[in-house]
């Protein structure tokens, strides 16, 4: 979730990765939404060759005995990019 000026929570399930090939399944994040949020960012992220396929994501409001997934407060990253014009 994000706020004004930072991420207030965060997983992008590293902890956890989906590996190799599989048949359909469902995947779940559960974070608590802070009352200062903004907005909600999702998507998916492939490392290396294969194909993604997202369907049906949902919003959904569990109660507290549901555990939380994230690994708390993201950080936004502070390095500068280097190496745009992709020379060697």
């Amino acid at each position: 979730m994000d706020g004004r000026e930072s991420s207030l929570s965060f997983d992008n399930m590293q902890d956890r990765p989906i590996k190799g090939d599989s048949d359909w399944r469902a995947y779940s994040i559960v974070l608590d939404v802070p009352e200062q949020a903004t907005g909600i960012a999702y998507g998916v992220l492939l490392a290396g060759a294969g194909s993604v396929w997202m369907d049906g994501a949902s919003f959904e409001v569990v109660d507290q005995t549901v555990p939380t997934t994230g690994t708390g407060r993201g950080t936004r990253p502070t390095a500068v990019p280097t190496n745009l014009d992709f020379e060697p």
